[in-house]
């Protein structure tokens, strides 16, 4: 199959608009057989042109301590020098700044500074540590000797934020001055809540698709091992910390066990629920009120 037939195939079956990784990713890859995720990461990204942003902002590219990262910013943005980090989401197999250009925008826009998006290596290609190792090459190349900046993850990428946190403490370095996680996905384990309760109504996903993609990313490692479930591990000397979910998704169970355990370290919380919206949702915050709402409780979130 060629990316031409991947590209119709998705536009005819999610009306004409680009939503998370995770639903293109699943559906292709239950009715194509043999479909490669190249082919996959392909489709999607030609279809994020559905999705462009607010008109003034722009994506270009730099390479930021060996990776390529996009940096999105909305009228120069940037000027003030002040930058967020945001791991991109995608069941550690998709994504790209591409994709997440338009919440992006709409974030630099929201708060007036530049956006840095890692195009970290994905997995099943490159399993675990590739993509932590690439984020915090870039993480300690922005902070440099005694700088701060904020980090952003959502679902894949709110696993690799909070490995992030912890891997800074357990080596001494700065931690983010604010985290943000929005839908995250912090307990890889095959048994894990969100697993047992396979609630997928309002998620592209099952747990299926959840085992395998989590076994493709962690590779050797346990899956309950903190490195990869970060559930697992500690919380102490966390930052002041955003979590947001929907109660109707499938990784809602992940955010309240989360929620849980910051709560129980004593890290200052504050943490934002939609009732019913899709997993990935905020990544179309000029389509979906949702969207906008979530970002704007993030841009709040940051700012103050």
């Amino acid at each position: 199959m060629n990316k031409s037939d991947l590209t119709k195939f998705i536009a005819t079956r999610f009306d004409g608009v680009i939503v998370s990784g995770n639903a293109v990713a699943t559906r292709i890859r239950r009715e194509f057989i043999g479909v490669s995720p190249q082919q996959i990461r392909i489709a999607i990204e030609s279809l994020s042109r559905m999705n462009p942003g607010s008109f003034g902002g722009s994506l270009r590219y730099e390479t930021i301590a060996g990776v390529n990262c996009g940096i999105v910013n909305y009228n120069k943005s940037d000027d003030n020098g002040e930058k967020i980090l945001w791991i991109h989401g995608g069941a550690f197999a998709f994504g790209s700044a591409k994709v997440y250009k338009a919440a992006a925008i709409y974030l630099a826009k929201t708060i007036g500074c530049e956006i840095v998006i890692p195009e970290y290596r994905l997995s099943p290609e490159n399993v675990y540590p590739a993509a932590i190792d690439d984020i915090f090459s870039v993480y300690k190349d922005l902070i440099g000797s005694d700088g701060y900046i904020p980090v952003i993850g959502d679902s894949a990428g709110g696993n690799i934020a909070t490995c992030l946190v912890q891997r800074c403490i357990s080596e001494g370095v700065a931690v983010p001055s604010k985290l943000a996680l929005m839908s995250p996905w912090i307990d890889l384990s095959k048994n894990s809540i969100s697993n047992q309760r396979n609630q997928n109504d309002f998620s592209p996903f099952d747990q299926l698709d959840t085992v395998a993609f989590s076994r493709d990313y962690i590779g050797d490692v346990d899956d309950e091992n903190p490195l990869v479930s970060p559930l697992y591990g500690s919380f102490a000397g966390f930052p002041e910390t955003h979590v947001q979910a929907s109660k109707a998704e499938f990784l809602s169970t992940d955010s309240k066990e989360l929620i849980k355990a910051l709560s129980k370290a004593n890290v200052k919380l504050d943490i934002h629920w939609e009732s019913k919206a899709m997993h990935g949702w905020q990544l179309l915050p000029d389509f979906l009120p949702e969207a906008k709402r979530s970002l704007k409780a993030v841009a709040n979130f940051l700012n103050n």
